[in-house]
């Protein structure tokens, strides 16, 4: 049997060298392609048949859950990593497909030992992410609805919203409104300060 196949996506060029580097270090593991986003990494993945895609959560044009929706049902095993532990963001990725779920902080072998078992079939959630899921109550946002406030909080124009998204105006408002008539919030900023508060978004 020959080496696992990965493919590995982070925004951040210096973690995305250091880990191509040190996992190509390790015995029965190969690299075959670094992506800066999720578009890169599906077309890596479609053009070399990774055993797995390990993707940085939150990444430019198309994230790590994003680009895990579409390659999970292509057989391709995803490893989600992320910064921050936010049970929001671990709910989506085990919705879109993801076999595991790991922080940035964990330790390259550790790390290579989690690929092991995932390539063989099994899942894995790092402890500390586990158990803030199990702590938090259930997020009651769309996906959509959280990407807009995450844009709304540091005081983003609805336009510019709109624009970073590639959505209508229109669009942007009503997933707003919905979002504000959900979290029972006079106006979007108190809605993106309710939904960061609680670990929505």
């Amino acid at each position: 049997m020959g080496d696992l196949r990965i493919v590995v996506a982070d925004d951040e060029v210096t973690i995305r060298s250091a880990l191509v580097e040190l996992l190509n270090l390790r015995p029965g593991l190969s690299v075959v392609g670094g992506a800066a986003n999720g578009a890169e990494a599906v077309s890596l993945a479609k053009a070399h048949t990774p055993d797995i895609a390990l993707l940085d959560a939150d990444m430019p044009i198309m994230t790590g859950i994003e680009a895990c929706a579409e390659l999970a049902p292509l057989g391709v095993k995803v490893i989600i990593l992320t910064a921050s532990v936010t049970a929001s963001t671990m709910r989506e990725a085990m919705s879109a497909g993801a076999s595991g779920y790991v922080t940035k902080s964990t330790a390259v072998n550790e790390l290579s030992d989690i690929i092991v078992r995932v390539a063989g079939g099994q899942s894995y959630v790092d402890p500390q992410l586990a158990a803030s899921v199990i702590a938090a109550p259930e997020n009651p946002l769309s996906p959509r609805e959280i990407e807009v406030l995450k844009l709304v909080l540091p005081g983003t124009p609805v336009a510019d919203i709109a624009k970073e998204l590639h959505l209508a105006v229109g669009t942007v408002r009503n997933y707003l409104s919905s979002a504000m008539s959900t979290l029972g919030a006079r106006n979007r900023h108190e809605a993106a300060r309710l939904a960061v508060e609680k670990g929505w978004a």
